[in-house]
């Protein structure tokens, strides 16, 4: 979801020192808020805060996120286009993300992207974050979709592995928070530059008038 369907770094970036600084005496830069991604929002927190100021700074982190929402994040551009021509064709679109519940409610509900997605799967459904495979096993069984069905795109070193380690498709996005050369060292089935690129590749490589994909033919990049 983020950085995925959602370009919201500066929002996350400001909504972390909104809910932490005031506890620690100082900010962080993007850089070091990036680096900590991977974790749950709580065990970012975790790792800075006092155990006892802890809840009251996920809510401060919620609270801002929400208020400043459409002022530091947008929908990636070409998004909504990819996923509705997907729904169109009679593919399952589905969520899973390392963000926790609340904070992915409010990012679908405030991208207008929620009701594009049959199967929402965040980081409070399962007890291992990326890249164990949990969220995306999890996925596919509420989509009711195979591994050999199934593709995942993501902006992260942890989402490709994930999705090895799951038995699909993986596909690098570009558009996202991820460095190019970081992505390609993990050997993606697909890299793309955008969303309609994506849109392009799926519909060149072995897809059928209905969009069903054959996923046999899925491992050129």
């Amino acid at each position: 979801m983020d950085g995925t369907l959602v370009d919201n770094l500066e929002l996350i970036v400001r909504s972390f020192n909104y809910a932490v600084a005031r506890f620690v005496g100082r900010e962080f830069s993007k850089g070091e808020v990036f680096a900590r991604f991977g974790p749950t929002l709580e065990k970012m927190v975790a790792g800075i805060v006092p155990k006892e100021d802890g809840k009251r700074a996920i809510a401060r982190y919620h609270e801002h996120y929400r208020k400043f929402f459409h002022e530091y994040a947008r929908t990636c551009p070409g998004i909504i286009e990819l996923i509705t021509a997907l729904r169109r064709a009679n593919l399952i679109t589905s969520v899973c993300t390392g963000s926790d519940r609340r904070m992915t409610e409010t990012t679908l509900e405030k991208s207008g992207l929620r009701n594009l997605f049959s199967t929402v799967v965040t980081a409070d459904d399962v007890s291992r974050e990326k890249p164990d495979p949990a969220g995306l096993i999890l996925t596919m069984q509420l989509a009711r979709t195979q591994p050999t069905q199934t593709i995942y795109l993501g902006d992260a070193a942890r989402d490709i592995e994930a999705s090895k380690r799951a038995g699909i498709a993986s596909a690098a996005v570009l558009w996202g928070f991820g460095k190019e050369a970081t992505l390609r060292t993990q050997a993606p089935d697909y890299v793309f530059d955008s969303p309609l690129e994506a849109l392009r590749q799926f519909t060149q490589l072995g897809f059928d008038h209905t969009m069903k994909p054959n996923m046999d033919s899925h491992r050129k990049t």
